[in-house]
Parts: structure tokens; C-alpha cells; sequence
């Protein structure tokens, strides 16, 4: 099928859910790519076509000072906008990660279905229910999203290659750089360790992370955000994967940490963070710098006896987190579409 994705939050390249999505529908379907939080003057990404929604269609600053009037042209701007990239790459289908994604194609007239990336919330009691009687499906990341198929966040984990290094020396970050993602306490926390440390990503705290890695006197460094293909050959650099999370933050399942696992690194994440909740067993956590800093520096010291661990958070990530199952499953709920959107190409 050709199937346009359309999402209000993903970040090409950078967000996780770009990956989750990217490695459901890849190489069996081809895929465009619409959204409010593409980075500027990016127009592919990883043989991907992007577009970005306009201001207007994003709802910025700057418009009308009337709620209802700049509601109402915002939403004929989205409405058009996903109207003209559903005909350019000629989609048989829209593939909504959030509501707001999926009002626009609804309201474009538009065959859509939602992927819920983290639990909705956007919209609520009656308007919620009646966006999800136009979807052709939904599904959810979790087990408990309301309405929704449940059809868990899975990667390809066999880009990564598993490995069990002698000793800890550095450890890293992928993320994107945000409030939520709490970059400052990697940089800090690794900055104050005896490790060294790399954050890899992008986003509007850019400048404060630079700021503050260039404070670690090289101890931290700020890299690019490096695309799915090429994340394994930086988690292969180092020994610790950490996963920072503002507490209270809506979706608490991290990517990035399953990534971690595959790569044979040791998870290191926050008492919320999804991982901590289900196998408190496979990490140990922290709540701020200091924390942070205790933790890897005792890794560094025992890494030896972490070994079974390791082992374990591998299998425990290919158990749960592969690809291929979803892929299965996606391609049944597919397969029940009507036949005139089911293209054999």
C-alpha cells in the first residue's frame, strides 16, 4: 500500500516514533510523511519524502487573536494541506499517529486509521469517539488505549549487534532535546561520574546542552541525532544507555531503551520510566544528577557482575519489542480493509 503518515509531534529521524513507524510499514509498503514537527527545510529523511505543515496549519503564534477565527483557518489549513499530500504521493490510505493528525484527514473526506505512539488524551469523551467510528482502525502502543487494537511499539532489532564489551568507560544519550527529556541531568550527571558521555539529538534545548557540554571540558559531548540505520554503530561506542524522563510526562515507554538493550548496553533510567515499573530488576534508576552519577559510577565499578543482566535486558527486548510481530499483526488488520484500499502496489 502507499501510505501516508501523518503526525503532529514526531520529528523525523529524531523522535522515536519516527523508527516505530518507519519499521512497521518498511520495505513491505511505501511511505510519506506529513507533520507539524518536521525540522526546517527537511524534505527526506532516510529515502522518505517529507512535508511540513504550514504555520497557519500548525496552529503558531502570530494569527488571528479570536479563538474561533484562528481555529477555523487552521483547520482549513489542515484540512487542504493533507488533502494535497494525500493526492501528491498518491496514498491509499492516512496513518494518523495523534488526533489532531486525524481530525485533518477525517475532515479532508480522507480513508484514514490512527497509530496511537503514546495514549491519547487530545480529545476528549464524545469527540474521541466519533473520530474513532470514521478510522478504519486504531491501534495502541499499550494494552488499555480505549478503542483501540492493541499493537505494542516494536523496532527492527536485528540492526543491532549485541555485544559484551570488558569494561564500562562512556555512556550515552539519544534523545530528543526537550523539557521532557531532561538532557541537562545526562550532561550534569554524566559530567560529574568518571565516565565519559555522548547525547545525540536535536530540538529546541539545542543551544542550552551545547552550553553545557562545553562546560564538561570534552567530558560530554553533543553529537547530531543519527537516523535508525546508523544508531548502531554509535550505541557500539559505549557501555551505558540512559534514559532521562520529566516525572508526570504522558507516555513513560522510551524507545530508546529497547535500543539499549539490543546493543547489549546497560539500561540506566528513571523510577518512572516504563522499564523501572515492568522489570525493576533489568536497571537501576536515579532522580537527578548526583543520582545519576552514583549509578554509573558503581556500573563502572561491577561491570563484571552485570553480565547476566545485560543477557537479560536482550532477551527481554526481543521478546517483547521486535518488529516482526507487529508486522504480522499490522498486515492482518490491513488485510480486512475494504478491497478498493487494498492496492497490489
Amino acid at each position: 500500500m502507499r501510505i501516508l503518515v501523518s503526525s503532529w509531534f514526531i520529528r523525523p529521524g529524531i523522535s522515536g516514533g519516527w523508527g516505530t513507524v518507519a519499521d512497521l510499514l518498511q520495505p513491505a509498503h511505501f511511505m510519506a510523511f506529513l507533520g507539524a514537527s518536521v525540522p526546517a527545510g527537511m524534505t527526506s529523511c532516510e529515502g522518505v519524502p517529507i512535508t511540513a505543515l504550514s504555520r497557519r496549519a500548525r496552529m503558531k503564534e502570530g494569527w488571528p487573536a479570536f479563538n474561533r477565527i484562528r481555529e477555523s483557518l487552521q483547520r482549513r489549513a489542515l484540512v487542504r494541506e493533507t488533502a494535497a499530500a494525500f493526492r501528491r504521493f498518491r496514498a491509499d490510505i492516512v496513518l494518523c499517529t495523534d488526533e489532531w493528525a486525524a481530525s485533518g484527514a477525517r475532515d479532508a473526506g480522507l480513508p484514514f486509521a490512527i497509530r496511537f505512539h503514546s495514549r491519547p488524551g487530545l480529545l476528549q469523551g464524545e469527540a474521541y469517539r466519533k473520530l474513532l467510528d470514521a478510522s478504519l482502525f486504531a491501534t495502541g502502543s499499550q494494552p488499555d488505549f480505549p478503542g483501540a487494537i492493541y499493537l505494542p511499539h516494536s523496532i527492527d532489532l536485528d540492526r543491532f549487534t549485541y555485544s559484551e564489551p570488558g569494561k564500562a568507560e562512556s555512556a550515552v544519550m539519544t534523545a530528543s532535546l526537550v523539557q521532557a527529556e531532561r538532557p541537562d541531568i545526562f550532561v550534569r550527571g554524566t559530567a560529574l561520574s568518571g565516565l565519559t558521555g555522548t547525547i545525540a539529538g536535536d530540538g529546541p534545548m539545542r543551544e542550552e546542552i551545547r552550553t553545557l557540554c562545553a562546560e564538561t571540558g570534552g567530558r560530554v559531548r553533543l553529537v547530531p541525532p543519527v537516523n535508525r540505520k546508523s544508531l548502531p554503530a554509535l550505541l557500539s561506542e559505549h557501555q551505558i544507555g540512559v534514559a532521562c524522563l520529566e516525572k508526570g510526562w504522558h507516555t513513560s515507554f522510551q524507545m530508546k531503551v529497547t535500543e539499549y538493550q539490543a546493543a547489549g548496553l546497560f539500561p540506566v533510567v528513571m523510577p518512572w520510566s516504563d522499564l523501572a515499573v515492568t522489570a525493576p530488576d533489568l536497571t537501576r534508576t536515579f532522580t537527578d544528577e548526583a543520582g545519576l552519577a552514583a549509578v554509573l559510577d558503581g556500573i563502572r565499578r561491577d561491570w563484571a557482575s552485570t553480565l547476566d543482566i545485560r543477557r537479560r535486558n536482550r532477551d527481554f527486548a526481543h521478546a517483547r519489542y521486535h518488529v516482526r510481530d507487529a508486522r504480522k499483526r499490522f498486515e492482518e488488520i490491513l488485510a480486512g480493509l475494504p478491497p478498493s484500499l487494498r492496492p497490489s502496489s
